[in-house]
């Protein structure tokens, strides 16, 4: 009965994954003090985090198709992995140990459970052409193999909606430089 429960648990803090993304993008706008050697040092992060993402979310048909070249190719979370990426750049830029404790704990808690979920619908959705997939690919950190020709779409990238994380993203980093530079 325990183990349900926090199976459970475990799984609802997947379906919480965007209330992290708020809070953590709140905390980031709050408590970040943004410094010139802050931002050099998180920006390769989060331009990083952002092409990662683009470049997954131009590729990935959701629910239609599964996708394993491109990006899907070196890890089987790419857009995953590029959140981390921008969390940790983010995390960097604001300079604060409570924004970086919150990601510390946070990010894996409710990350690992929205992996687990999702491989278990890919599972159900392509079977064993998924099992075949996750045999060969790593999870979330990217191998270092080579990126075959791949189909990437713009029109893709904007049914996934990638651009309203570049819009958050950059207006955060616009409202923290304004505010480090009036406050501090």
């Amino acid at each position: 009965m325990g183990g349900y429960r926090i199976k459970k648990t475990f799984l609802k803090l997947a379906e919480n994954r965007t209330t992290f993304n708020l809070i953590f993008f709140l905390l980031v706008f709050i408590l970040g003090e943004i410094t010139l050697i802050t931002l050099f040092a998180g920006i390769p992060f989060i331009f990083a985090g952002i092409f990662v993402r683009g470049i997954a979310a131009g590729t990935i048909k959701k629910n239609i198709s599964l996708t394993t070249t491109g990006p899907y190719k070196i890890c089987r979370h790419p857009l995953y992995f590029g959140s981390f990426l921008l969390s940790v750049g983010l995390s960097v830029i604001s300079k604060n140990f409570f924004v970086f404790l919150f990601f510390l704990i946070f990010f894996p808690l409710t990350y690992i459970p929205a992996i687990l979920k999702e491989e278990n619908f890919l599972i159900e959705r392509f079977g064993d052409e998924y099992i075949n997939y996750k045999k060969t690919t790593h999870c979330f950190i990217p191998s270092l193999r080579k990126i075959d020709r791949y189909e990437f779409s713009w029109k893709q990238l904007k049914e996934n909606r990638e651009y309203i994380n570049w819009i958050i993203i950059l207006l955060l980093i616009a409202v923290l430089l304004i505010k480090s530079y009036y406050v501090f």
